[in-house]
């Protein structure tokens, strides 16, 4: 098996005029790529960085986050790429705990590791030669990417993915849904979520070109929308809640014959959302399962068509992956028991970054080699052995794609002024699945009308916003079962009766109590815009109270879904035609409206 490096050079040599990157105005060459990557690669050999070191990459979406972390690569080290958009506090605790030599960065963002690391901006590492990549004294048996994932313990883990797990899979993807040089696949994907690695190292070892989504519109279906339509993308990997909010963003009668190959997963697949997709595209849809410490996924499944399935799988193992469904004592379970799944093969893990216990845990010795204890219940559902997922074995939720374990929430929830104790739930299902925290305020706290907003924007200082519970409900005491423990089913009922109107959005601050209340028909259309706009969102976030002309609208509880309902509301009580990206770039009630105007000004 060969490192990633040696497979990207010979592809990059091959054909250097091909187009490698698509972003925005600029198209860069796989032969400029080359160039760049060498440069970066070089600069990060003069300051020390060699194979067994990592390297942080804390980009925003561009050329220069692929030049970073493929530098990494040809440089024999590992990255772990940090989103920007994840609080300041949540970056420094993990560049800590990931211990880099050295940081790639913009200018602008370089502040943020002072005191921790070495910095280098894509300028100081373009002023280096490209230099041909010298021999290493490498093996593929190295990691290339470190990927942070929410801990049980309160704090992220990081799994390690060798060179050779990497390419394993990427040659798994490539033998089931290929791709060439007449190929386009976007690359939209959150850092945080592992499919980002596919959707860089998959097209350009294939001879494809990546069309790059704009930073921070990775969930705005016009933008990705007009991506397919003018670059003629035919691949295309989405979480199934984007699936699902694509969908319902764009016109029912729109089509995507165009796409050749979609791939989705990271959430469970429902029979009605392939059926949907199916009456709207010509495309195959494949359901991707698999935990990041197996390097992206280790089962799919082709949905079929004509008829659409009743019950979506998650499939068989990718090449030159074992999957057994064992019992409590580590025995197969009969086939159609439930059982959990163990993951072997070329794509395993090395483990987990600084955490020889947890590894020693969930990477585990059996009768059939080194396996990977995923915590997912699935049963033998369908022909040739394809899986079934049925649950979680531990509290583990997923959410939009995103793996979540409650407990880290908890713990910091845990550290807010005024919570004594502190217990999250996951309620509802599909695109409506969210969190709720609920808490136990310490004797002198401020009173649940003022606790529960607070914690939640000290949350949303300290987690990533995909981990800030939508709702926050304060408690006299956590219910108990019978036997003393916490009754987490009656949490789940309550979160669920309360979703409609999320605990604490009841009690958002702002001046003038009863400002733009009422119900839709009370605003004036554009007679009073701004009220409209307040209208609109407190029907859509079920706000009881006021909200202010500066409040966000995502720290109010909206997301993707919420944009949806609210412009689409807009767009029928205005009669404009208003872009998705439009509550994205404004998200406040004041320049929301302001940018209304000025939409109808330009004639939109």
């Amino acid at each position: 098996m060969t490192r990633i490096d040696a497979r990207l050079l010979d592809r990059w040599d091959r054909d250097p005029s091909l187009p490698a990157l698509t972003a925005g105005r600029t198209v860069l060459t796989m032969g400029a790529l080359k160039e760049r990557v060498l440069r970066t690669a070089a600069a990060l050999r003069a300051h020390g960085v060699g194979p067994g070191d990592r390297v942080v990459v804390h980009h925003e979406r561009s050329v220069e986050f692929f030049v970073a972390l493929l530098g990494a690569a040809f440089a024999g080290a590992a990255h772990a790429a940090l989103d920007p958009g994840d609080p300041l506090e949540r970056v420094r605790e993990t560049t800590r705990d990931c211990a880099p030599r050295i940081v790639l960065t913009d200018a602008r963002l370089a502040h943020r590791f002072t005191g921790l690391a070495e910095v280098l901006t894509d300028e100081e590492c373009a002023a280096y030669p490209a230099a041909p990549a010298p021999a290493l004294d490498a093996s593929p048996d190295d990691p290339v990417v470190v990927i942070y994932t929410s801990g049980s313990t309160g704090r992220p883990k990081a799994a390690l993915i060798s060179h050779a797990a990497l390419v394993s899979r990427l040659d798994a993807l490539q033998s089931t849904h290929r791709m060439d040089e007449r190929d386009r696949m976007i690359h939209h994907t959150a850092c945080s979520f592992d499919m980002y690695l596919s959707e860089t190292y998959w097209p350009l070892l294939a001879g494809a070109c990546v069309v790059v989504a704009e930073p921070g519109r990775q969930r705005d279906a016009d933008h990705l929308a007009a991506l397919i339509r003018d670059h003629r993308v035919t691949t295309f990997y989405c979480v199934v809640s984007l699936l699902e909010l694509f969908l319902l963003a764009r016109d029912p009668a729109e089509r995507y014959d165009g796409l050749r190959q979609v791939l989705t997963g990271g959430e469970p697949l429902a029979p009605d959302l392939v059926a949907r997709f199916h009456a709207r595209s010509t495309a195959s849809l494949t359901n991707l399962y698999g935990p990041s410490e197996c390097t992206v996924y280790c089962s799919y499944w082709v949905c079929p068509r004509d008829p659409d399935p009743a019950t979506v799988l998650i499939g068989g193992p990718a090449r030159d992956t074992e999957l057994h469904v064992l019992d409590a004592s580590g025995a197969p379970v009969a086939p159609g028991d439930p059982g959990e799944l163990y993951i072997g093969g070329a794509g395993l893990g090395l483990g987990y970054l600084h955490r020889p216990e947890l590894t020693a845990e969930r990477f585990v010795a059996t009768p059939y080699g080194r396996l990977y204890r995923s915590g997912d219940l699935v049963r033998v559902a369908g022909p040739g052995g394809a899986l079934e997922f049925l649950g979680r074995a531990d509290r583990q939720v997923k959410i939009r794609g995103i793996r979540i374990e409650p407990a880290e929430i908890e713990a910091a929830a845990l550290s807010c002024a005024g919570v004594r104790q502190a217990a999250v739930v996951a309620h509802g299902a599909g695109a409506g699945r969210a969190l709720a925290l609920f808490v136990v305020p310490e004797d002198g706290a401020p009173p649940p009308r003022a606790l529960g907003p607070s914690v939640r924007a000290a949350l949303l200082g300290r987690l990533p916003r995909a981990l800030v519970p939508r709702t926050v409900g304060v408690l006299a005491a956590l219910p108990l079962t019978a036997n003393g423990k916490l009754d987490r089913p009656l949490l789940e009922k309550r979160a669920g009766a309360a979703g409609a109107a999320p605990a604490g959005r009841d009690r958002l601050p702002g001046p003038g109590a009863g400002e733009g209340s009422g119900d839709l028909g009370g605003a004036g259309a554009w007679g009073d815009v701004d009220a409209l706009v307040v209208a609109v969102w407190r029907d859509v976030l079920a706000v009881e109270g006021v909200i202010g002309a500066d409040d966000d609208f995502f720290d109010l509880g909206g997301d993707s879904f919420a944009v949806v309902r609210v412009v689409e509301a807009l767009r029928a009580r205005l009669g404009l035609g208003i872009p998705l990206a439009a509550l994205l770039r404004e998200p406040t009630p004041r320049g929301l409206a302001e940018e209304l105007r000025t939409l109808r000004e330009a004639g939109a």
